[in-house]
């Protein structure tokens, strides 16, 4: 083999050597990220086109822009967000998935972006007045599944059904097989407003169960992730951009 001939060997496995280098920093660069199938505004499937929308979802497009990341959404019931994101089948996960003391003991929160709380949903017709969960003993009672709502209404001893979103929730509050829901204030009211119905009301008198604030998670100890997503959160914060994608959402 001569001189040329070895000259060329070397270039071509250079170039596959970059080729391979490339093909693994981007494969690096993806980010798996868990969201739900049906929280709008937070996040969900657009029903026309099956993209991802919500402003979780565009606050989560901006900063993984910003950290060099490439996000990839696996939508999911609200449910299953928690353990796919321990079974290492998620990276991280958006949504309305807000902090609560529980959640903080297996998974890592980056600083809000958001903040929720829990309403009562019942019929028009119905006038009466709950001002705490205590007042939905014996009550039929929907709520999401894996929600932070499920345990204090267990100990308050009402009778739940567990949803696997707020839009199936409300089909069972339209068909009669329960009476009421407590679900979050953001996708109720947005789903109200979407859908014009009069024939629901959000209980005044009620007071909620939970006041907390959204944010993404991460695996317990993944702070390198951890780190890249605050650090463009923070950015992006501060210039004014999480709030420009909040307002277009209808949110304050």
């Amino acid at each position: 083999m001569n001189r040329r001939e070895i000259s060329k060997g070397l270039t071509a496995l250079l170039m596959v050597g970059s080729a391979a280098a490339t093909s693994k920093a981007q494969v690096a660069s993806v980010l798996k990220v868990g969201i739900t199938s049906a929280g709008q505004p937070a996040s969900g499937l657009n029903p026309q086109t099956g993209a991802p929308e919500g402003f979780a979802v565009e606050i989560m497009q901006a900063v993984a822009a910003d950290a060099g990341l490439v996000p990839e959404f696996r939508a999911m019931p609200f449910g299953e967000l928690q353990p796919s994101l321990l079974d290492k089948r998620v990276d991280a996960v958006a949504g309305s998935f807000g902090i609560t003391p529980e959640r903080q003991r297996v998974v890592d929160f980056t600083q809000p972006y958001g903040s929720y709380r829990d309403v009562l949903l019942v019929r028009a017709s119905n006038l009466n007045t709950y001002r705490s969960v205590a007042d939905l003993t014996g009550m039929k009672i929907a709520t999401s599944r894996g929600s932070s709502y499920v345990r204090p209404l267990e100990e308050a001893g009402a009778v739940l059904s567990l949803s696997a979103s707020p839009a199936d929730s409300i089909a069972k509050l339209e068909a009669g097989s329960i009476e009421g829901i407590i679900e979050n204030e953001l996708q109720i009211t947005f789903r109200l407003r979407a859908s014009g119905r009069t024939d629901f009301r959000v209980v005044d008198s009620y007071q909620p169960i939970l006041v907390g604030h959204l944010a993404f998670a991460v695996r317990k100890g993944d702070a390198d992730l951890l780190l890249k997503l605050d650090r463009s959160l923070s950015k992006l914060n501060a210039g004014g951009r999480v709030a420009e994608i909040k307002r277009k959402w209808g949110l304050g």
